[in-house]
């Protein structure tokens, strides 16, 4: 730093900082500023700023901005050269012909400095060299350096001026190219003029853009610990300069085969950067690119002379071209694909899908051959499938095709799968006849299906619920529809043979019940009485094994229920028998087996007498109880009750009467005097009536016969000329004796008879 001198105008904002006794403060003084303005040459595109007049800048298109936070009092200013007081003098020219910036452009200590110096637009391209000279003072022996800070950036946003807002803002300027001193670090930053170079690059396209000067310190300002002073002079934009391309080979290119593997590579001089390969005129032959990087390459898919120009253009957006050509010629078409063989009789039809080239001329053929490893065999045609006739049944092969053109004949597709000519066969198989179910039974198979090959039969069933097949035996299961299948798989010279099927009908079997006559055949009829069926009815075996039901088929003469028979009126009961049937039996013919009810015949009468005392004397009455019944079974009518007294009752004396009925009425009159003589006009089976006869001992005619026993007889009967027949006539009569004693007279003035 250079002292002022006393006498001196010194302008202190433009000066560099200097330390004095530990503390900072401003010591410089400048001169007035000598401005001496020095235009830079501009042309189209380049230009040269010397800086010697910086109010000249905005006219030249240049923009001066402070962004600086906060804004100090200087901005960029007119160097200031050391005879002025400033800290050193232009690179070239007048001594204060450069641009200046200092720790003035922020206030305090802690501000941030971001002055803003942007170049005029231009058209930006690679390779476009912005150089300039830039330094900050020499720091006295012993003295402090405040580092400095300086970038260089671009905007790809035309003419603009957006620089942001504030210290840390960059707006359109996003794109850093250099920073001088990035990190704030002392003795990093120039003290002397020296030259800096920026050379544009990565940019896709020439773009219309401006560069900019940023004087950017952190931490800056009079008392802060960065910055200082700075000077920029002779910056210089120099436009990239389009070379001269040479591009080869040149003119034709390489010939091609059609649907064969092509790269050529195009190289060239000149470019800047790596250069970009482009068709701008005519066409690469189909199924050809171009890379960028200049190689041709693919699989040609059309023929003939291709003509097209290409051009290259470099990082800097210049360019050149060359004319080129590239012949293509057709070739034999490519193999047939996917060849699939289907085997016939002794032959076979061969199928493929088109080569995937056609040599790029037309397929005028196809050639099919089939070959079992030492044989070939073929045949031709210009369209899918082939037939190959001629092959050996039962020989395996396999089939290729090839595709010709007015080339000539391709290469031969894959194998095709593996086929065997194999011939056809059919089988006969007549009706069946019908069979009737029998339990485990079986049947032949007759008459038996024939192969038309000779080969033997398989025979089978698909209603194995109905029949199985063993061998040519079929088995009965159930009634139903048997179905029966023939088959022949066939072997290595025979396809199987289509199936053939037959149906037959397993009938139900029939049941057949034997009823035998019941036992015994007549019975005599008594409502309400209940026998049992016998014999009972049986089924012949085998059978459905279903239960024998009974039935009345006159539930008026009769009812059944279960095995038992009840009688409701006389008649012929018609017992039923029936078996139902099932899936494999049908239900069994009903029989039947009569029993007659008839009329009873037989009424079982009976008289019971009795006296009510056995002894008795002279005098006594006796009285005696005679009961009436009829056990039937058959219901009697004009039933002749009759009791004559013996001697030994006085016949005035004898009264009777009906005590008691049941089951019938008593006679009218219930009473009456004299001997017992009755019709009983009905006495039901069961039916029963008692009398009650009462006469007084007389002395017998003969005295000597007094003291002996006499009888008293009843009988009962069934009226003459009655349809009915008393089955036990011994119990028809009845007698009581009673045996006649003379009168005693015992001490105690009491008789006892017995």
């Amino acid at each position: 730093m250079l002292s002022a001198s006393v006498g001196q105008d010194i302008d202190c904002a433009t000066a560099p900082r200097t330390p004095a006794r530990g503390l900072r403060r401003l010591l410089h003084a400048a001169a007035a500023l000598l401005l001496a303005a020095t235009s830079g040459v501009v042309g189209a595109q380049a230009f040269n700023e010397n800086f010697d007049d910086i109010t000249l800048l905005p006219g030249n298109g240049w923009f001066l901005q402070n962004n600086s936070s906060p804004v100090g009092i200087t901005a960029w200013f007119q160097g200031t050269s050391v005879a002025g007081g400033g800290p050193f003098d232009s690179f070239n020219g007048a001594a204060n012909a450069y641009i200046g910036a200092n720790f003035n452009n922020t206030t305090g200590g802690s501000g941030t400095i971001s002055n803003w110096l942007v170049a005029p637009n231009r058209t930006l391209r690679n390779g476009d060299v912005l150089t300039f000279y830039t330094r900050r003072p020499t720091t006295p022996g012993g003295g402090t350096e405040y580092p400095d800070r300086l970038e260089v950036r671009m905007s790809t946003n035309g003419a603009s001026t957006n620089v942001g807002t504030g210290g840390s803002g960059t707006g359109d300027f996003t794109t850093l190219l250099l920073s001088i001193n990035p990190t704030l670090t002392v003795n990093v930053y120039p003290a002397v003029w020296t030259q800096f170079t920026v050379t544009v690059s990565g940019l896709p396209a020439p773009t219309s853009g401006r560069m900019a000067f940023r004087y950017f310190v952190t931490s800056a300002g009079p008392t802060g610990t960065n910055s200082d002073y700075i000077g920029i002079d002779a910056a210089a934009y120099t436009p990239y300069v389009c070379p001269a391309f040479t591009m080869t080979p040149g003119g034709a290119l390489a010939g091609g085969t059609f649907g064969q593997a092509y790269s050529t590579t195009l190289s060239q001089t000149g470019a800047l950067g790596a250069p970009n390969f482009a068709i701008t005129a005519g066409a690469l032959p189909p199924g050809l690119t171009l890379a960028a990087g200049g190689t041709i390459s693919g699989t040609p898919v059309a023929t003939g002379t291709f003509n097209f120009t290409v051009t290259v253009n470099d990082a800097s957006g210049c360019s050149g071209a060359q004319n080129y050509s590239i012949t293509v010629v057709a070739d034999v078409p490519g193999a047939p694909q996917n060849a699939t063989a289907v085997a016939g009789d002794t032959q076979a039809d061969v199928s493929w899908d088109a080569p995937a080239s056609d040599g790029g001329d037309p397929i005028v053929n196809y050639t099919a051959t089939c070959s079992d490893g030492v044989n070939d065999v073929g045949a031709s045609s210009p369209v899918s499938p082939i037939t190959v006739l001629g092959l050996t049944n039962g020989t395996p092969y396999t089939c290729t095709v090839t595709a010709t053109n007015g080339i000539g004949t391709g290469p031969a597709s894959a194998p095709s799968n593996s086929i065997t000519p194999i011939g056809n066969q059919t089988i006969t198989f007549d009706t069946q006849a019908d069979q009737i179910y029998s339990p485990g039974g079986s049947f032949a198979i007759d008459p038996p299906a024939v192969a038309s090959s000779g080969l033997p039969v398989v025979y089978g069933s698909t209603t194995p619920a109905v029949c199985t097949v063993s061998g040519a035996t079929v088995s009965i299961v159930a009634a139903g529809t048997c179905t029966l299948t023939a088959d022949q798989p066939g072997d290595a010279a025979w396809n199987p043979a289509p199936q053939v099927a037959q149906s037959l009908v397993i009938a139900q079997a029939s049941q057949t019940l034997t009823f035998p006559p019941q036992s015994p055949a007549t019975r005599v009829f008594e409502l309400g009485s209940t026998f049992a069926i016998d014999p009972e009815a049986t089924s012949a075996e085998p059978n459905a094994g279903t239960p024998i039901v009974y039935s009345s088929l006159d539930p008026a003469v009769c009812t059944v229920s279960g095995t038992t028979v009840t009688m409701v009126a006389v008649g012929t009961c018609q017992i039923a028998a029936n078996q139902a049937g099932d899936d494999n039996y049908t239900a069994a013919a009903q029989v039947v087996s009569d029993v007659e009810l008839v009329e009873p015949t037989d009424a079982d009468l009976s008289i019971e007498k009795t006296a009510d005392v056995t002894r008795a004397r002279i005098g006594d009455t006796v009285a005696y109880s005679i009961l009436v019944a009829n056990a039937g079974p058959a219901d009697a009518t004009d039933v002749h009750v009759l009791d004559l007294p013996p001697d030994r009752l006085d016949a005035a004396s004898v009264v009777w009467q009906c005590v008691e009925a049941i089951g019938t009425d008593c006679p009218d009159p219930d009473s009456d005097v004299g001997e017992l003589d009755v019709v009983l006009a009905s006495l039901p089976e069961g039916a029963s009536v008692r009398f009650e006869l009462l006469g007084t001992v007389i002395p017998a005619a003969d005295p000597a016969d007094d003291f002996t026993a006499f009888d008293n007889t009843a009988t009962v009967a069934l009226p003459e000329g009655s349809a009915l027949t008393d089955p036990a006539p011994a119990n028809n009569e009845s007698t009581a004796s009673v045996l006649v004693i003379p009168e005693a007279i015992f001490a105690d003035g009491f008789e006892t008879l017995q």
